[in-house]
C-alpha cells in the first residue's frame, strides 16, 4: 500500500505539471480512450510501463494510469529516450487499440518570466564530496579554500552549500577499508568539524547527506544526525537538511533564491539507460541534470536508487528552482537551463582506485560561486 500511495502521489503531481502545458489541456484518462474511433485525436498521460522496438525502428510504449493501460506508437528518437516509470504525455490519433503519437510531452520547466535575484550583493559558494577520512582527500586544497573564505576577496560570500558526501564512510564498497585514512566514521565527521572552524561565522553553511554518509541510503534521506556533529551542531551558521531538499536562501527584501539540493545517487543508473548520456555525462554532468529537470523528477525509474516509500513522492521537482546543485560524479559543471543555474559541485577527493578501475577521472578542487544579485557565476580552482 505504501508504494501504491507513493506512485499515486507521483502521478497526481506529474499530471498537474503536464496539464499546465497547452498541448496537454485536453488529456483524458486511459479508460476513456477505448471508446474513441479510428483517426480521432487522442491525448493522455501515463507512466511508461514498458517499451519495445518494432521492425520499422519505432517503439510501442505501454502507458498506465489509475484507470488502465494503453499502447502508443512513438518514433525512434523519442522512444530511445523513454525510461521506465517516468510520467509522460502523448498526443496523436487513434488507430484502433493504439495511439499513433505525433509527440511525446514531458513536464519540463516553463520558459522563465524574468530572473529571480536579491537586492543585496550576496554570493553563495558550492562544493561537495569532501570524503573526509579517505586517504585520497585533498586536505591542502580544502584548507586553502577554507582560509580563502576569510579573505577580502570572499567578503560577499554569505552561504556555503554542500550537497553530500562530507565523509568517506565505512563499508560503502568492497575493499574500501584499504583506502581509508580514518576507519571510524565518527572520527571522519570530527575531521569535517575541525575544518569547519575555518569558516567565518557570518557564512551560513547548509549540508545535506550523500550515499557515503551515516544515514540510510533510501531516498529521501533524512538529515545527518546531530550526534555526528557534537562540536558544531549548536553553531548558528550550521544547518542540516535532507536529500533532496529545496532551500530558499537570502529571502530578505526579496523572494530569495530557491536551491534544489540533490546529491545525485540516481545519476549512474539513469545515465546508463540513455545512449547520449552514457557518452558524455560523467565528464559533463550537467547533461544528466538537465535531462532530469525536463522530466521533473530526480529518479524516474524504480530501482535507480533505494526508495523510502512515503505517501508523498518528494523526488518530483514540483517548484522550479533558481539553482539546481548536485555532486556525486566528482566532475564539475556550471551552466544554465531555462534560467536555472545548473551546478555539479566538483569534489575534494583525488582519483580513487575504484575510479581508476572504472576509468573515471575526477575534476577536483573547483568551487562555483553564484552572485545572487546578478545571477552571474564564477569558478575558482583550489
Amino acid at each position: 500500500p505504501e508504494f501504491l500511495g507513493y506512485y499515486n502521489s507521483r502521478y497526481d503531481k506529474m499530471k498537474k505539471l503536464l496539464t499546465r502545458r497547452q498541448e496537454m489541456k485536453s488529456a483524458t484518462t486511459i479508460n476513456r480512450l477505448e471508446s474513441r474511433s479510428e483517426g480521432e485525436e487522442a491525448t493522455t498521460i501515463g507512466f511508461v510501463n514498458d517499451k519495445y522496438s518494432t521492425n520499422s525502428g519505432k517503439y510501442i510504449v505501454e502507458l498506465e494510469d489509475k484507470t488502465g493501460t494503453f499502447k502508443a506508437l512513438v518514433d525512434e528518437r523519442e522512444g530511445d529516450r523513454l525510461v521506465p516509470d517516468e510520467v509522460i504525455g502523448v498526443s496523436g490519433s487513434m488507430g484502433g487499440d493504439i495511439i499513433y503519437a505525433n509527440s511525446v510531452i514531458r513536464p519540463d520547466l516553463p520558459i522563465p518570466q524574468g530572473t529571480n535575484s536579491t537586492q543585496d550583493k550576496i554570493q553563495a559558494a558550492y562544493i561537495s564530496d569532501l570524503h573526509m577520512g579517505s586517504q585520497d582527500t585533498l586536505h591542502k586544497r580544502l584548507d586553502r579554500f577554507g582560509d580563502w573564505l576569510s579573505t577580502d576577496e570572499a567578503k560577499n560570500i554569505g552561504y556555503l552549500v554542500i550537497p553530500g558526501d562530507l565523509v568517506e564512510g565505512v563499508g560503502v564498497y568492497p575493499g574500501q577499508k584499504e583506502e581509508l585514512e580514518v576507519e571510524d566514521i565518527y572520527k571522519q565527521y570530527n575531521l569535517f568539524e575541525e575544518w569547519f572552524q575555518k569558516i567565518p561565522e557570518d557564512i551560513q553553511v547548509i549540508v545535506g547527506p550523500g550515499n557515503h554518509e551515516i544515514t540510510r541510503l533510501a531516498e529521501p534521506q533524512p538529515r545527518l544526525p546531530k550526534k555526528v556533529f557534537p562540536d558544531i551542531d549548536d553553531y548558528n551558521n550550521f544547518h542540516r537538511v535532507q536529500n533532496p531538499q529545496m532551500v530558499r536562501l537570502h529571502a530578505i527584501r526579496s523572494k530569495g533564491i530557491k536551491n534544489l539540493m540533490y546529491h545525485g545517487y540516481s545519476f549512474d543508473d539513469h545515465v546508463d539507460k540513455i545512449q547520449d548520456l552514457r557518452e558524455k555525462a560523467y565528464e559533463e554532468p550537467h547533461h544528466v541534470m538537465i535531462d532530469l529537470l525536463k522530466r521533473r523528477h530526480l529518479a524516474p525509474t524504480y530501482g535507480d536508487n533505494m526508495l523510502s516509500p512515503e505517501m508523498n513522492d518528494q523526488l518530483v521537482i514540483e517548484k522550479e528552482p533558481d539553482v539546481f546543485v548536485s555532486g556525486h560524479f566528482h566532475s564539475h559543471a556550471n551552466t544554465t537551463y531555462k534560467g536555472v543555474n545548473v551546478i555539479n559541485s566538483s569534489t575534494f577527493q583525488a582519483q580513487t582506485d575504484f575510479q581508476k578501475r572504472m576509468g573515471h577521472e575526477p575534476d577536483p578542487g573547483k568551487v562555483t560561486i553564484v552572485d545572487y544579485k546578478t545571477r552571474k557565476t564564477q569558478v575558482k580552482q583550489f
